[in-house]
């Protein structure tokens, strides 16, 4: 399990930390088995609306894919100035 900062924006989760601006990711709360259903994964997809625009921290298990963040749970949000401070940092802003 690894810990992921990243901003939401149209309810995916660009990672930055830390792998900077790797990818953009849905978030899922099931484990990644050998194969399993997209709809089953979707299903139980995390909505990230009220962290819309936010920088968040995340834990969970990025796969080769890239597509999900699997047994993803959000960890902690930031406030405005500290989103603000992160998209700068990033290039995000």
């Amino acid at each position: 399990m690894e810990k992921f900062l990243g901003i939401v924006k149209d309810g995916r989760f660009s990672i930055l930390v830390p792998r900077a601006q790797c990818c953009t990711v849905r978030l899922t709360r099931i484990a990644k088995p050998a194969s399993i259903a997209e709809e089953l994964v979707s299903s139980h997809e995390i909505n990230l609306n009220e962290y819309e625009g936010k920088a968040i921290m995340v834990t969970g298990v990025l796969p080769e894919l890239k597509s999900w963040l699997y047994e993803a749970n959000v960890i902690d949000q930031a406030g405005p100035i500290l989103t603000e401070v992160v998209k700068e940092t990033f290039g995000q802003g």
